[in-house]
This record gives structure tokens, sequence and C-alpha cells, in this order.
């Protein structure tokens, strides 16, 4: 095939001769055209002189178009032979691409098949080596340079066990700091699902702390807010209430008040400390029985545990 290929292409040669183009008498037509705008030089436009400024104008623009004309006159006969070649060479390259094609596209069908073979192959690997490291093989996309002919197998192993191991070092990191915001929600007496869901590879485990600081003390605060209203508004209310025999009245509109809304002074006032227990179950469990049996509100800021020794 290739000696055939080499018999037309030495078959194939152009003719051609480097044709001459010139202006005749260049330097006499040259010192015509100079002579011929140095008339208009010096031309000043005025008021006066505007039509004969026009008039000069007009003049210089005809001659550069007659220049113009006959330039192009020369060029279309001149790219003549050309274009007539061109059109000669495109001839024999359709030829030759009508076959091409349907070649390219079988090739490139064998390629592709090859390269999901290939693929294949890879996705096969990928399921072997993945649960070494604790991934999920369907996660892993593969990517196209895996897939190439050049690729061995030595170096997509490692490739592979690189990539592995980087997302084993990301799982367990986030596993980590995912561990250390939910014991630092229960320190801080909150539920942590929603911080959690916030946590990714690129969050900046600090700042997410200081947030849930924030928002916690934002909390306690808006909390303490309420409740100071509630006492003040309790104040003002029992300052306008008075007993009268066994009735609450309000001392701005005479009415009796709704004994729930009444602001009992013998109701005892609520207080709140926090401690930490350490003893045996039993004691503990009686302790835990008598806050129950009593009504005494509280809540867990730590789950039992046993001491180490």
């Amino acid at each position: 095939m290739s000696n055939e290929v080499e018999t037309v292409s030495n078959e194939f040669s152009v003719t051609y001769k480097p044709s001459e183009l010139k202006i005749n008498n260049f330097a006499e037509l040259k010192a015509k055209v100079q002579n011929f705008s140095d008339q208009y030089k010096d031309l000043v436009a005025t008021d006066e002189s505007l039509a004969g400024a026009k008039s000069a104008k007009a003049e210089l623009n005809k001659l550069v178009k007659a220049i113009d004309t006959e330039r192009k006159r020369i060029k279309k006969e001149y790219n003549e032979p050309y274009n007539d070649f061109k059109l000669n060479i495109d001839d024999l390259q359709t030829i030759l691409k009508q076959t091409i094609g349907p070649i390219s596209e079988q090739i490139a069908n064998i390629e592709t098949q090859q390269r999901n073979e290939r693929a294949n192959k890879v996705r096969e690997l990928i399921n072997e080596m993945a649960p070494e490291y604790g991934i999920n093989p369907d996660t892993i996309e593969i990517e196209h340079e895996w897939t190439n002919k050049t690729m061995s197998q030595t170096k997509l192993i490692r490739t592979l066990k690189d990539g592995f191991t980087a997302l084993k070092h990301q799982q367990e990191s986030l596993e980590l700091n995912k561990k250390l915001v939910d014991e630092h929600c229960k320190t801080k007496g909150i539920d942590s699902s929603g911080w959690l869901s916030q946590i990714d590879q690129d969050t900046d485990i600090k700042q997410l702390l200081i947030s849930i600081d924030r928002a916690v003390e934002d909390k306690a605060r808006k909390e303490q807010q309420k409740k100071n209203e509630q006492e003040y508004e309790d104040a003002i209310r029992k300052s306008q209430q008075t007993k009268v025999e066994d009735k609450t009245v309000d001392q701005e509109t005479g009415e009796i008040v709704d004994e729930e809304e009444a602001i009992d002074d013998d109701a005892p006032s609520q207080w709140t400390m926090a401690f930490r227990v350490t003893g045996d179950f039993d004691k503990l469990k009686l302790l835990n029985d008598f806050i129950i049996k009593n009504n005494i509100s509280n809540e867990m800021i730590e789950p039992l545990k046993e001491l180490e020794d």
C-alpha cells in the first residue's frame, strides 16, 4: 500500500512559471502623481474657498480610485490560474476523504470498544481494592487517563492505592471532626444533628466550634431576656393587684382577676444549681428516684459512666 501511495505521489507534479508583475514606466508615473498631488498640498480650506477645496478633494480621490481599479483588475487576472489550480486540488482531496471517512469511523468504534474493555478491567480492580481502604467502590468514578493504552497495570495500581489512601485519611478526618463536634454539643447541652450536617471536607472545625458557642450564648441571652421581661411584667401586674377577702382585684379596672393570672406571693421561688455526683450505682439510683419522686426538674449534662481505677 505504501508503494502505491509513493507511486501516486511521484506522479503528482505541477507546472508553475513565476509571472512578472510590474508597473511600466513606474518612475515617470510616480513623478506625475507626485506633481499632481503637490498642486493641492498647501491648499487651505476656508469659508470662501470651500467649493474649490471640495473640487480638489474630488480630483485626488478620482485618481486614487482609478489606480485602485487597475490594481483589482490585475489581481483578478493574476489569481485566476491559482483558483483553477485550487479547484483541481480540492477535487483530488474530496475523492480521498470520501474513503477516509468510513475508515475513520470504524477505527473510532474499535478504539471506543477497546477503551470500554479497559474501563471494565479498571472497575474490577477498583471493586477489589477499594474495600481494603474502607471505600465504597460505587463512589469512585473512572478517570479517562486510567483507560489509556499507555496506562500499565503497575502504574494503575499505584495510582489507585495513592487515591484510596488519601480518601481514607479524608474519611477518618471527617469522622474525627464529627465526633469532636458531637461531644462539644453534648457538653453544651444542645442537639448536634444540625451542626453535624454542616461538616464536610472543607469545614473549618475551629470556626464551627466557635459558631456553636456563639449560638449557645445567644440562646441563653435570649432566654434570660425573655425571663427578665416576664418578671418585669409579673411585677407590674402584681403592683396593680390587691386582695379583697379571698379574691384578687385589678386596682385599675376593679375587675376580679382569674386565679390562674393572679401573682401568687406564696408560691415558692424556683432555684437551680449544678453539681457532679460520684458514688456506687445503687446510691445513684436512690438519688435519681428521690429526684423523680419529688418532681424536681433536672437535665443530664453528661451520661452515667464508670470511673477508671
